[in-house]
């Protein structure tokens, strides 16, 4: 899913956002009522639950690997080297797929990678 907005939008539902779950700001208006006591206690709750941490870890994730797969489809066909924890990779990049780039070394030998295990990609 994509989602464009500009500056002034995203503001102004972050601010409802906030309104709404810290309530508004006091100063002669005395106690929320229990309703939005309630609402604002629901939501604190789901947004420091553990199954919505996952889910923000878990969407973030995807959005940075898609832009690291469009970032390794530029050196597509091309002569890289791909640095990781375990060493670097360099051959041909043969193929980027969702979530790995698979290269081919100079002896025939293909290797798959992960983009997590990936640190780095330079063009040899």
């Amino acid at each position: 899913m994509k989602l464009i907005v500009n500056e002034k939008e995203l503001k102004e539902y972050f601010q409802g956002l906030r309104r709404l779950v810290w309530g508004k700001e006091r100063t002669d208006e005395g106690h929320a009522n229990d309703k939005e006591e309630a609402i604002r206690s629901s939501l604190r709750k789901e947004l420091y639950a553990d199954e919505f941490a996952a889910f923000m870890q878990e969407n973030h994730s995807d959005l940075r690997r898609d832009s690291f797969r469009k970032v390794l489809l530029r050196y597509l066909h091309e002569t890289v080297e791909l640095g990781t924890d375990a060493g670097s990779v360099t051959g041909v990049l043969d193929e980027v797929g969702r979530d790995y780039a698979e290269i081919i070394e100079s002896g025939g030998t293909r290797v798959l990678i992960r983009f997590a295990q990936i640190n780095s990609v330079q063009e040899v």
